[in-house]
């Protein structure tokens, strides 16, 4: 038996035992729930968000009625209007509600109504200016712009549980009411108020039990920053230090209570409505993407979860159009990472105002995004926003129709035109299509973690390393290769996909390798990446290799890692083709029957492996070492590790997304080049041209 090899039964009762000290909720939990919501023979209903407090009520029915004359299915109100539903303390007006509530159901629509907590009124903040966040430079946030409350604070808190609760009465029992909306682009500020200071303390103390306990996972005896009480505990500030740093593990707490706090401001808003409202009307929220600070996982208790999407935003992204068709990465990684909750609530609808530079979107762009949306599996998509403001820090923000209100943009001509080819497709739609097995056989998990993200982004090691761009590099493998994508948890089931990758996967416990094991055992195909398996679940070192939690496993030792300066670059050689790498490199040792792939060409450690592979009972493991340049190594390993499994995959340029979806394939092109779709002989198209243009969609059956 190789040495690294621990026996099934160790494994499987370490699996058994171990308990994940901060194991996130299921991905996949919400799926059956959130599902009851949107009849899959609807495919992907879409609406647009509309802001009655700021238009002259006289203009409220035009507008809603050249909303349905568009084709919009539903629209949606009230996230910023906590000025107008509560003028003055205990004061509640919900006349002008009503009657745009009315407006909106006679002309067809359903209505999504918000909580309006990111603005709160003046009068509030004078009352108790303590319930504004404080910044990192301990200046308080005042009133005037939004999302500026403590979500820390418990006099907002009692404010807001009253103004939710208000609301749930009033329109709880509407049928004209779909669904709920808590919040707005919730994103875990850090607030370092002294009301977060007492949450903090308490967290710790919840966390740890003892002071003692806390100390030891802070590394409390460095630099003796040991503290004698949780009472003592200040807010980890990293703006106030210079040349030395904070401790790391004392600034990953820091990031897990900043997310749970979201995560409760949330589930408070979502308990009230549930008592209050009908059980057909949903409740979600919003994030913003797969947000930096918050963890949409932490929030598990609401009906589904949604995202807000610009994917054109001043980057100049993939090619000589990037800049205009948008980052290729984020709305392709957002789809997959909120698919079992189901829906995008803010799509771009045309030019922004927010970016460093705002360029306008292709043309075509806007109605690509949502037909990705479409293919990624989502429910509904809504955009932000109808009519273009005409004050306010959002006036350059284009909507559905322009400043003279009636007029549609480029845009919303898009979003038009895809409204009535939903529809269409709709007469299409066949419930006992299921996805083909050489599809199925792809089906690949991605495990996310923001608490390694967290840890990754504060012990960075190089200035150079970016967590998003090298998760991007593999997701990008993946979807090169045609193969269905879902984010999990350390919780889900690993056994459900063929192939699960886990990409700088640096924060595990033995319950986790154990689960790994019996994973790749069973038959799975783990792909793991460079940094994985450095630490512990707190962040520190373990006593023992560099690595070595994961050694056994991999089948090969980590003898030494390196960073490049900026501008320089590293080569391996695969199959005699070479990758440039600068971030990181992982220089293995492989052991026993361990398979090298690739090695690094230059360097003090040339001909030392860059990318092992070995087989562990049906299944196999492969570590890529080296974080390349350009995604292509990783492109390469994974196509390989798909091939020898006999999963037949794809072979897509960068930017070419091809999805299945309900009977239907999807292709999308971010690319500044046409490309030739492999379509099925036989196959029916149903909506574009092959060879298939930037900025344009293909489906076929």
């Amino acid at each position: 038996m190789n040495r690294y090899r621990a026996s099934a039964s160790t494994l499987a009762a370490l699996s058994v035992a171990a308990a994940l000290t901060f194991a996130m909720p299921s991905a996949q939990s919400p799926t059956p729930e959130a599902q009851r919501f949107f009849p899959k023979a609807d495919l992907m209903k879409i609406g647009v968000y509309y802001y009655p407090e700021q238009w002259p009520e006289s203009q409220w029915e035009r507008d809603l009625r050249k909303m349905s004359d568009l084709g919009f299915e539903f629209t949606h109100f009230g996230e910023f209007a906590w000025a107008f539903l509560e003028p003055s303390d205990g004061k509640f007006d919900f006349a002008w509600l009503d009657r745009a509530v009315d407006l909106a159901a006679r002309a067809g629509l359903k209505v999504i109504l918000c909580t309006p907590t990111p603005c709160p009124p003046a009068w509030l903040g004078e009352k108790y200016p303590e319930i504004y966040l404080v910044g990192g430079d301990g200046r308080r946030m005042e009133h005037g712009a939004r999302a500026n409350g403590s979500l820390a604070n418990d006099i907002f808190v009692r404010f807001t549980k009253r103004i939710v609760a208000e609301l749930g009465r009033r329109y709880g029992q509407d049928p004209r009411v779909w669904g709920w909306q808590l919040d707005n682009e919730p994103y875990g500020p850090a607030d370092y108020s002294p009301s977060a200071r007492l949450k903090f303390q308490s967290w710790l103390e919840r966390t740890y039990g003892t002071a003692e306990k806390m100390n030891a996972a802070w590394g409390g005896n460095f630099w003796s920053t040991k503290y004698d009480s949780f009472a003592q505990v200040l807010i980890p500030n990293e703006g106030l230090f210079g040349e030395d740093s904070l401790s790391p593990h004392a600034v990953l707490d820091f990031h897990r209570f900043t997310a749970d706090t979201q995560a409760e401001y949330l589930h408070l808003q979502y308990d009230i409505l549930r008592g209050l409202v009908r059980p057909e009307q949903w409740i979600t929220t919003n994030y913003m993407n797969v947000t930096d600070s918050a963890d949409p996982r932490r929030t598990d208790r609401l009906d589904f979860i949604s995202f807000t999407m610009y994917p054109v935003r001043g980057e100049k992204n993939l090619g000589q159009l990037g800049f205009r068709l948008g980052n290729p990465w984020r709305l392709a990684m957002a789809v997959d990472y909120f698919r079992s909750f189901k829906g995008v609530m803010e799509l771009q609808p045309g030019q922004v105002n927010w970016a460093r530079t705002n360029p306008q979107p292709e043309p075509g762009a806007v109605r690509m995004w949502l037909w990705h949306a479409f293919g990624g599996g989502l429910s509904f998509a809504c955009t932000y926003r109808f009519r273009q403001p005409l004050y306010g820090s959002e006036l350059y923000h284009a909507g559905i129709v322009g400043p003279d209100g009636v007029t549609p943009s480029r845009g919303g001509l898009e979003f038009a035109r895809t409204i009535a080819e939903m529809k269409e497709l709709r007469k299409l739609y066949d419930p006992a299509a299921r996805m083909p097995e050489r599809i199925a056989a792809r089906r690949t998990a991605f495990l996310w973690s923001h608490d390694v993200m967290w840890d990754l982004e504060a012990h960075k090691q190089t200035a150079l390393w970016n967590t998003w761009d090298h998760r991007f590099k593999l997701m990008a493998a993946i979807k090169a290769a045609g193969a269905p994508l879902d984010y999990i948890g350390e919780a889900d089931n690993f056994s459900a996909y063929p192939f699960l990758v886990a990409p700088a996967y640096q924060l595990v416990d033995e319950a986790l390798v154990a689960k790994w094991t019996l994973y790749v055992e069973g038959g799975g195909h783990l792909i793991l990446t460079c940094r994985t398996g450095q630490k512990t679940k707190s962040g520190q070192l373990p006593e023992r290799p560099w690595a070595g939690l994961i050694a056994p496993l991999v089948g090969a030792e980590v003898e030494l890692f390196d960073c490049l300066l900026e501008g320089d670059k590293g080569v391996v050689r695969m199959d005699g083709q070479g990758y440039a790498w600068r971030t990181w490199a992982d220089v293995l040792k492989p052991v026993g029957a361990t398979e090298t792939l690739a090695v690094y060409a230059d360097q003090f450690y040339a001909g030392k492996a860059a990318v092992v592979t070995r087989k562990l009972g049906g299944g196999t493991v492969t570590y890529i070492g080296a974080d390349t340049i350009d995604g292509l190594l990783e492109r390469d390993v994974l196509r390989l590790v798909y091939e020898r499994s006999g999963a037949g995959p794809a072979s897509y340029p960068p930017g070419v997304y091809v999805e299945w979806r309900d009977g239907f394939f999807v292709a999308v092109n971010y690319s500044s080049r046409p490309f030739a779709v492999p379509v099925e002989p036989g196959a029916r198209i149903i909506l574009g041209t092959n060879p298939l243009r930037p900025a344009d969609v293909l489906i076929w059956r």
